[in-house]
């Protein structure tokens, strides 16, 4: 049994390898293709945009997991059934469900090192200084690993020292001058929340007032809000999206957010799905199992793998749109998450019991 367990743990490893590399390299033509519309000044920038293509695909691949997931059982299943390894299993004594034992082993265990690389890898690409030094911010920005981020508008100088969770600005600095160029008002806030329409929720406030001789009026409030002069293009590179923070974080920022009563679905989402990632891979080994691994009329290879690809593009289909029904009605964000992955195991053990 081990040797047989190691040898089919061997094949499904490699077919994993290959099904990623295979939907990687297709990822990142299609981002290559998507970030060549920026136009081109040499070959330079074309090695830096296939570079900055390249750094997305760790996270694409995480999310299409279960697709990979099901192409890569399907297809080492398919071989084996094609050669007729499985049917000398079957007749060692090994019934379906210990070869579907030993097909988790791999499916789940790269499960757990994509969440793994969700927590720590992931965020490295992300987040960083080098996420708010690009023109996109305009000529008005600049960031210092000492003194943080600062922008200009008009007469008003924002300043942030650092974003803790990568999405709550700490540190803050706001001053305002006259058009004769004299700072008339000083705003220093311990953190805020950005809202959704790009206003900043300030928390412990210090306000200064300057007079003509610089006898300043001080007042202390709780909470402030500002209409950030911040465009939305330069809050999404001064912020990190929720699916570029680490689950730690994300999990925190989530609590943090539901603590002071604010808007958490979208964060939610996103943290209960990944979450979700070994179930989702379970349900589809189990998918790959039924199609794959019982003897059928056709045992032409391609038949199989046509069948696991299209069951798992649908699963991501339909978790999708459950997921922004989810968030458009205000379903309960966990159940939406779950339900789907779930649902595919139970359909599958259903149809691995019928087939056996």
């Amino acid at each position: 049994m081990k040797i047989l367990a190691g040898y089919m743990i061997d094949r499904l490893v490699r077919s994993f390898a290959v099904s990623a590399l295979a939907v990687g390299s297709l990822l990142w033509l299609m981002e290559l293709l998507q970030v060549l519309e920026q136009g081109l000044s040499g070959v330079g920038s074309i090695l830096l945009l296939g570079f900055e293509a390249f750094l997305i695909v760790p996270e694409s691949l995480v999310d299409l997991l279960p697709v990979i997931t099901v192409l890569a059982t399907a297809a080492a299943m398919s071989g084996f059934q094609a050669r007729n390894e499985l049917t000398i299993m079957r007749a060692a004594g090994l019934s379906i469900w210990r070869l579907t034992a030993v097909a988790l082993v791999p499916g789940f265990g790269i499960a757990l090192l994509a969440l793994a690389a969700l927590q720590w890898v992931t965020p490295m690409v992300h987040q960083g200084p080098e996420r708010v030094i690009g023109a996109a911010l305009g000529e008005s920005g600049l960031w210092h690993p000492w003194h943080g981020l600062w922008m200009r508008q008009g007469d008003e100088f924002l300043n942030v020292q650092s974003l803790n969770l990568g999405r709550i600005p700490t540190e803050i600095n706001l001053y305002q001058f006259s058009s004769e160029g004299e700072l008339q008002r000083h705003v220093r806030a311990e953190q805020a929340l950005v809202e959704a329409d790009g206003a900043w929720r300030m928390e412990n406030v210090q306000i200064r007032t300057l007079g003509d001789r610089d006898t300043g009026y001080f007042e202390q409030r709780d909470e402030l809000v500002w209409d950030s002069f911040l465009g939305v293009r330069q809050l999404e590179l001064l912020l990190s999206p929720p699916a570029s923070l680490p689950l730690s974080d994300l999990w925190r920022y989530v609590s943090d957010l539901k603590r002071r009563g604010q808007e958490v679905a979208e964060f939610e989402m996103v943290l209960w799905r990944r979450l979700a990632l070994p179930l989702s891979c379970l349900g589809m080994v189990l998918a790959a199992m039924a199609t794959s691994a019982v003897p059928l009329k056709s045992r032409a290879v391609s038949v199989r793998l046509v069948g696991a690809l299209t069951l798992g593009l649908g699963f991501q289909l339909i978790a999708e749109l459950v997921s922004y029904m989810a968030l458009v009605l205000a379903w309960p964000v966990a159940p939406a998450a779950i339900g789907p992955p779930a649902l595919l195991a139970l359909f599958a053990w259903w149809l691995l019991r019928q087939a056996r």
